[in-house]
């Protein structure tokens, strides 16, 4: 295991895998994920000549419980320390869900300029639906971001069977996660609105969808790549997968990604 502290002093477990010389591939994963959740992804990626590097939110698997800065903004400025603290000049972005919050927070606060690449999977720009925007989670609204919020841990996220091996391997050291204490993280990524950020980037971004998502209509990725103008930026949807794709259908989903990836490389 490998473990940095972030400026503000937070223990954080990362996994750094393949050749030095390649170009990274930065995996963040959702809400309650730790870095196994890649693990369908990692020899792929290092077999297309990719170095891939993963880590572990605050109160995430294997880093430290912490009842500080539960933000969408300081898990963007945890990948900032970790890239820089790894001397990483350049890397891809690849976002599931929260990570895609984390992801977009990141070119908010220190722009595109280091990212290749972006892609974000099943995370719609902006949960709260409103006038001119549905896009967001079912029947969603300012006044039920505590229902959103408290639904979440019974949500079936998934709408395909996950291989016994694989779902073995992403269980493999499980550390239960804390739904109560981290409330103000879900809380802060529900009421973000990163449509601008996404309107004003200026690299290739793959937006992907599960089409049976049961957290947001499947048109989210279509909505988000017309926010988008950058030449070559395009979108996909798994069809008949649930709101995680890289592991309901994990060799489409590296097919599908690195396709994209060799487009720019």
């Amino acid at each position: 295991m490998s473990f940095f502290k972030s400026n503000d002093g937070v223990r954080l477990h990362y996994q750094f895998d393949g050749s030095s010389d390649q170009p990274v591939v930065v995996f963040l994963g959702g809400y309650t994920s730790m870095i196994t959740t890649w693990v369908a992804q990692v020899e792929a990626f290092k077999n297309a000549g990719f170095r891939v590097l993963r880590f572990e939110y605050r109160n995430h698997g294997q880093s430290e419980q912490t009842d500080k800065s539960l933000r969408i903004s300081r898990l963007a400025m945890d990948l900032a320390n970790l890239v820089d603290y790894l001397h990483v000049d350049h890397f891809t972005l690849i976002g599931h869900s929260m990570g895609a919050m984390v992801a977009s927070q990141y070119i908010s606060l220190f722009s595109d300029r280091r990212v290749d690449v972006i892609v974000t999977e099943d995370q719609t720009p902006k949960m709260l639906n409103e006038d001119g925007w549905q896009y967001g989670v079912k029947d969603s609204s300012f006044a039920r971001i505590s229902q959103i919020s408290d639904s979440f841990p019974t949500t079936k996220l998934v709408r395909q069977a996950i291989p016994k091996e694989l779902k073995r391997q992403v269980s493999d050291g499980y550390v239960p996660f804390d739904f109560k204490k981290n409330r103000p993280l879900m809380i802060d990524g529900i009421v973000q609105d990163w449509r601008d950020v996404i309107r004003h980037e200026s690299i290739p971004h793959l937006f992907l969808a599960g089409s049976a998502s049961p957290m947001y209509p499947v048109d989210h990725a279509k909505n988000a790549l017309d926010l988008q103008e950058v030449t070559g930026s395009a979108m996909h949807v798994f069809d008949g997968a649930g709101h995680i794709p890289h592991l309901e259908f994990p060799d489409e989903f590296n097919q599908i990604v690195l396709g994209f990836l060799k487009k720019f490389s």
